[in-house]
């Protein structure tokens, strides 16, 4: 599995993504496959220094939001597949910050299914301190008067919320730009602590939530604001003395200093306020599992407003896929097929018919074909529900093989709908590539551009428009670098190769008709899945092209083609569902 690994202390370059084993469920615990998990101060301040735990090498991260994969002996409350969301035992059961995780099964609650996966990421540290310190500890009643301070963080605007849903009159201090936002949670006051002292302008308090007082001054100031009878929660990780304790029991005000702690309880009451619609998180920005140094140091700038994630939600479904077509076609565990593919599965393969019963048959009858065949993953895109896997199959030993584009479409975390296209690898091609090989490593994301996927698929969709679906040939002129790479068995490399091939191309069918079905992109990788028609009343041929984005400019393409037959096995097209978008 990747994970983030920081082997010493310091900025947010020493966290790297590594490969390390998957582990294994220990009795009482669950194996979870990651899909989102927040990142926390606790995180920063870890990474930066010993805190709160002090072991090398580490991998962060205790907001967990994903998918049972396996289960431990004991356990009974959670089964392989369901959907889960919790927080590991605080401080010492880190490590969410991976593809795979595990913790012990009463840590975790069924994730609340009125919320994806990155929203439930957000929420067990931060919910269950704020939970555990309004609810738990202070027990905070209807009516009662709450300060709570920096409203607008992880904590503090969950903790409004929270303190709302009981009955609370609630009081935020936050800097004047987030006030709208603060109040939109359900604060009755907020005030700007950059002009205004609250310790002056708030008195009567019931219930102060205090994440920001370091020393006895500061702590003081919250304080001074409790009448007697009232509860000073502090929820940050310092040491305070005797002789200030006992400062504050004279002023009769109960002090408590809180460490979270995991509690299935607490995550079961925070999934019901979730579905009465009570509590939501607030998310400033999600990052890719690899960029979680990034994710770092936009929380260290302490201008944020939320939480961040990290997510895995589509490497996960990538390796459900590669699971599954292993399942099926190289006789693996057909269990797997069970438990990744619905029962109203939809097949556009024209052989196969619908269902997973028919996956496994067929892919038992291809494996019975081709037993010695070997399958070769290149390259995985992932957009949304949509996954694109590019493979290499060579089903006879010493063949140049397959070039084979899956697309699979998931739902609720399983496969509901797979496309294919298949395309036998010639002996030469006009380029001298090969049809799989890469010149550079593809990218997920770019340093300082956080629209790079959305970019890239904007200027293939509009590059595939102008040139396949109106054929200008001046689009290559606009959109492809000089040093272009071609996989297309016979098309030239470079730009002036490419306009040559596609000329004599189009000249070969003046009458080709171009459909576009869908575009999925992920990084600098766009896949677009086509009807090609080279004359009227022909069915065709289903398409993938495959195009690599660098500095604006299309550098590398891969294709794969398949004649559309007359008839299919399950009655489907090879194109979208019919009434899909």
């Amino acid at each position: 599995m990747r994970a983030i690994l920081q082997e010493t202390y310091g900025s947010p370059e020493v966290l790297q993504e590594v490969d390390l084993p998957r582990p294994v469920p220990g009795p009482s615990e669950i194996l979870v496959a990651v899909h989102a998990a927040g990142v926390n101060p606790t995180d920063w301040w870890n990474r930066a220094q010993p805190r709160t735990i002090d072991r090398l090498p580490l991998v962060l991260g205790w907001d967990v939001s994903g998918v049972v994969e396996a289960v431990g002996t004991g356990v009974t409350l959670f089964k392989q597949g369901d959907e889960v969301f919790g927080m590991l035992p605080y401080p010492y059961g880190v490590g969410s910050h991976a593809e795979y995780v595990c913790g012990s099964a009463r840590a975790f609650a069924h994730k609340p299914p009125s919320i994806d996966h990155i929203q439930a990421g957000a929420l067990p540290l931060a919910a269950l301190t704020a939970y555990q310190a309004l609810v738990d500890t202070a027990d905070v009643q209807p009516n009662q008067r709450v300060l709570i301070h920096a409203a607008a963080g992880g904590v503090g605007h969950l903790a409004v919320q929270i303190a709302k849903s009981r009955g609370a009159y609630v009081i935020g201090t936050a800097s004047a730009a987030k006030h709208d936002f603060v109040r939109g949670l359900g604060a009755d006051e907020v005030i700007d602590y950059r002009t205004v002292d609250f310790a002056e302008v708030v008195t009567d308090i019931d219930v102060v939530l205090d994440s920001i007082s370091l020393d006895p001054v500061a702590r003081g100031r919250s304080v001074a604001v409790l009448h007697p009878g009232g509860t000073l929660v502090s929820i940050l990780p310092v040491a305070i003395d005797p002789e200030e304790l006992a400062e504050i029991a004279e002023h009769g005000i109960r002090y408590e200093s809180l460490l979270v702690e995991a509690d299935q309880a607490g995550m079961q009451a925070i999934a019901n306020l979730v579905e009465t619609g009570a509590l939501r998180a607030h998310i400033e920005a999600t990052f890719p599992l690899a960029e979680a140094a990034k994710a770092h140091a936009l929380g260290e700038t302490g201008r944020t407003t939320g939480k961040i994630v990290l997510t895995m939600e589509g490497t996960v479904k990538g390796q459900i896929a590669v699971k599954v077509l292993r399942a099926a076609f190289e006789g693996g565990d057909s269990a797997l097929i069970d438990r990744y593919v619905r029962p109203e599965y939809i097949q556009h393969n024209p052989l196969a018919p619908d269902g997973p019963e028919a996956m496994k048959a067929f892919g038992a009858a291809w494996k019975l074909q081709f037993p010695d065949a070997t399958y070769e993953e290149k390259r995985l895109v992932t957009e949304g529900d949509l996954v694109v896997l590019h493979s290499h199959g060579v089903l006879v030993p010493g063949t140049p093989g397959l070039a084979v584009f899956d697309i699979f479409r998931f739902h609720d975390g399983r496969i509901a709908e797979h496309w294919d296209i298949l395309q036998e690898v010639p002996a030469t091609t006009a380029n001298g590539n090969d049809m799989f090989s890469t010149f550079n490593e593809p990218q997920i994301e770019a340093a300082g551009r956080r629209r790079f996927t959305p970019y890239n698929k904007k200027l293939v969709t509009d590059y595939v428009r102008q040139l396949l679906v109106r054929k200008d040939l001046a689009a290559i002129d606009t959109y492809v670098c000089t040093d272009y790479r071609e996989h297309s068995p016979n098309i030239p490399d470079g730009a002036p190769g490419l306009k040559s091939g596609l000329a004599a191309f189009f000249g070969r069918y003046p009458q080709l008709k171009v459909a576009p079905q869908q575009v999925i992109a992920e990084g600098d990788l766009v896949a677009v899945h086509s009807h090609y028609v080279d004359a009227p009343g022909e069915r065709g041929r289903a398409v993938i092209d495959l195009f690599r984005v660098q500095d604006g400019r299309i550098v590398e393409h891969w294709d794969a083609s398949q004649d559309v037959p007359e008839t299919s096995a399950n009655g489907n097209t090879m194109f979208l569902t019919p009434g899909a978008s």
